[in-house]
């Protein structure tokens, strides 16, 4: 039965006893910053496999990510949490930055006041492991909109733009100040450069804690010392707190760290100063190689070997005894000694320390400033790529050619009756789907960037797509102006000022509607691709199902008529069929057939109430691009924010 030490096993006297009642100083707790993290528990719930094979019906497993973790940091040191993959080292760092989404137990504990949420977003900054920064933006430009986003709403210019300068010497990008930041296309600054932006994005508010998640994760082995260096005397001259991950750091990055914490399955198996950790594990009777780098060793040693049964179980042992072995040890008692005794110190100097919080704590930008912000920063990327916003405004036209080449100008005898029944389809369908492949390209780094400045709690989900309409706004005005000039008055249709202001307006509607709904989309699935797909699929079957010019409506099965009433592609159709077929005038043929004498004798057969309903449509058309737009604030809201690591 393998036996643990917590902190409840520790004899109350022996505490009592190290405990001093003295008077709170507050100048000493200003000057050093604490950060203790005792017997942190953390559990998931997790399904096997993907919802689409029924996973969402299986029951619902338990995973134990972190069991019992005990930490303690002061400020001017640099600490590394190494560990294997699946070792729980990212989950340690969201459960100290009060981001985990799981059960948590134990405490956290900042300056030895329990840390909360609001603390958390008040004294740490947290460095995702992933880069999320807009490729047309220079370094200065990315830093100048964090700013704006960061700092309180009465900074000023020249404060945004000195804290500016002070982080880019800071992290060593004077050089690249200027640089674009680039993308995948776009050749910009360096991977290591990249990274140091998204550090330098974190220090403007200037934390007391910086919690970085794999910071050199895909960076050669020069450019993650140069990193890790610059963090190493960022918390030696700045006196802060810096907690990193990191999978297997080279022998010269390992030399940097002060303290050191190894994790294996979830469990601390080391937790202490870097240059003790070699004389730790001799004494179990594990001594490191000459030559060789004390962190791959003892990573190595830490984790579990897969490769056939007999192997796991002989390295899942030692890793039980490893565990053990530290939570038994005098190391791991000292720390709990430690963060106990501090934390029972009197409550007076705790309610100062509570008191304080309202008057460090940095004021968030008020919300026409974040508005403000989010609005100019994407603006300026899309029109830094001049692929971007050209595709915004023609791609829409690029269908206007097609159409025009294979209608020609249409006449007013009977065959026009099935041309213009197929233009007014291809009308609704093109302008909405187009809007669809536009979200798609251009909106994914855009909500990621919101995934990471929402988990800093810099503004909601309604500010970020509010900014985001306002944004995508005049270029769907612009677009659906090109495309319905043309489109109308070279295809002939009815020569009237109103019709044609009701046939444009209706283009933008279905243009906006169009791209709300890949938006979405996109708010519920993580991947572009799929999102593309599904908003290309719910688009189509709209149009055929609901438009009512492939099938009429009178003619489906009741399902399918009851489901038309729900969607904007029925009242989109009345719309342009009324607009083009009322008070239009056709000629006969000689031979005898029957022939619509005029436009109105189509909509009676086809569409017997559109022309009077023409305002309800209009009002019902508006209706659903609002409310997709309430549904997509309401999708983002329950989504959250994913695990963008």
């Amino acid at each position: 039965m393998e036996t643990t030490t917590s902190a409840f096993d520790i004899p109350v006297n022996y505490i009592l006893g190290r405990c001093t009642f003295g008077n709170w100083d507050d100048d000493d707790e200003e000057a050093e910053t604490t950060l203790s993290v005792l017997n942190v528990s953390y559990v998931v719930k997790e399904r096997i496999g993907p919802w689409w094979k029924g996973a969402c019906f299986r029951r619902i497993k338990h995973k134990v990510v972190l069991r019992d973790a005990s930490m303690h940091m002061k400020s001017g040191q640099i600490t590394a949490i190494l560990g294997g993959s699946g070792s729980g080292k990212t989950s340690l760092l969201d459960c100290i930055a009060s981001r985990a989404n799981g059960t948590v137990s134990g405490k956290v504990y900042y300056n030895n006041m329990e840390c909360t949420k609001d603390i958390a977003q008040t004294f740490t900054s947290y460095v995702m492991q992933a880069d999320r920064l807009l490729p047309n933006l220079t370094v200065r430009e990315t830093l100048r909109y964090s700013a704006q986003l960061r700092l309180p709403g009465n900074a000023s210019k020249f404060d945004i733009e000195e804290k500016v300068s002070k982080v880019i010497i800071e992290m060593g990008l004077k050089n690249v100040a200027d640089s674009r930041i680039g993308g995948s296309i776009i050749r910009g600054i360096s991977g290591g450069e990249k990274r140091r932006v998204t550090v330098a994005i974190q220090l403007l508010q200037n934390p007391k804690i910086l919690l970085l998640d794999e910071p050199t994760s895909g960076l050669d082995s020069f450019t993650a010392r140069s990193l890790i260096s610059s963090l190493a005397d960022l918390a030696h001259n700045s006196k802060k707190i810096v907690l990193l991950t990191i999978h297997q750091p080279r022998s010269e990055i390992f030399k940097l760290f002060d303290q050191v914490a190894l994790l294996s399955r979830g469990q601390m198996v080391y937790f202490g100063p870097a240059d003790k950790m070699v004389p730790y594990f001799s004494e179990l009777g594990y001594q490191c190689p000459t030559y060789t780098n004390p962190s791959d060793y003892f990573v190595d040693l830490a984790s579990v070997d897969r490769r056939d049964n007999g192997r796991q179980e002989e390295s899942s042992e030692r890793v039980k005894e490893l565990a053990t072995s530290y939570s038994n040890s005098t190391m791991h008692k000292d720390v709990v000694y430690q963060i106990i005794e501090d934390t029972m110190k009197p409550t007076t100097g705790r309610q100062l320390f509570t008191q304080k919080i309202t008057y460090y704590r940095p004021q968030k930008s008020g919300f026409f400033r974040t508005l403000y912000t989010l609005l100019g920063r994407m603006t300026m990327n899309v029109f830094r790529d001049r692929t971007s916003y050209l595709s915004r405004i023609f791609m829409l036209s690029l269908f206007v050619p097609f159409i025009c080449v294979f209608l020609g100008h249409l006449g007013r005898n009977q065959t026009s009756v099935q041309d213009r029944i197929g233009l007014l389809y291809q009308s609704s369908q093109v302008p909405p789907y187009v809007a669809a492949l536009n979200a798609a390209g251009l909106f994914p780094p855009l909500r990621d960037l919101y995934y990471r400045e929402c988990s800093d709690g810099l503004y909601s989900p309604t500010t970020f797509l509010l900014a985001y309409v306002m944004h995508i706004m005049p270029f769907t005005i612009v677009s659906s102006g090109i495309f319905s000039s043309v489109v109308y008055w070279v295809t002939g249709l009815q020569p009237l000022t109103e019709k044609f202001i009701h046939f444009s307006s209706l283009i933008f509607f279905l243009n906006f509607f169009g791209e709300i709904m890949c938006v979405l989309v996109m708010g519920a699935f993580m991947n572009p691709v799929l999102a593309t797909s599904t908003s290309g699929l719910i688009l189509s079957a709209s149009g055929l199902m609901a438009s009512g010019f492939l099938r009429n409506l009178d003619k489906m099965i009741p399902i399918f008529q009851w489901i038309a009433w729900g969607n904007i592609f029925k009242y989109a159709g009345e719309i342009l069929a009324a607009n083009e077929f009322h008070d239009l005038d056709l000629s006969c043929g000689k031979n005898g057939t029957f022939c619509f004498p005029n436009g109105d004798t189509f909509l009676k057969l086809v569409y017997p109430e559109a022309v009077d309903n023409l305002t309800r449509n209009f009002w019902a058309v508006g209706g659903f691009t609002t409310a997709t737009f309430i549904c997509v604030i309401v999708v983002f809201k329950l989504r959250g924010i994913p695990n963008l690591s």
